[in-house]
């Protein structure tokens, strides 16, 4: 994957070679950081229907989440693309199902 590529090109170029385990844990503290940083840009109080729109520190720390999350996807020895298909796939079988038996009760 072109992303998973250049996450893994970045991470060599610098020497920032890191286990699964690691890798996973970063990525849970920068989705802590992503949190956040919504958290404080939203004044803890975002309301429904409400056309907030992304800050430069919010994208900041989306980016990191990306990263750290492709990381621990390449040191574990995962292809995120090949993940994600299956799982649109298995998103797509059960929201089908859902709206069977929705048609079958409305």
């Amino acid at each position: 994957d072109g992303l998973q590529a250049g996450v893994r090109s970045v991470r060599r170029r610098h020497g920032l070679g890191m286990t699964a385990r690691v890798a996973l844990l970063d990525t849970c503290a920068e989705l802590g950081e992503l949190a956040g940083a919504y958290l404080k840009d939203t004044g803890y109080a975002d309301s429904p229907g409400s056309s907030w729109v992304a800050t430069e520190r919010v994208r900041a720390e989306f980016g990191d989440v990306l990263f750290s999350l492709l990381s621990f996807a390449d040191a574990a020895g995962l292809n995120a693309r090949d993940e994600m298909t299956a799982t649109l796939g298995r998103y797509e079988t059960r929201f089908a199902a859902i709206d069977r038996e929705g048609d079958r009760h409305g």
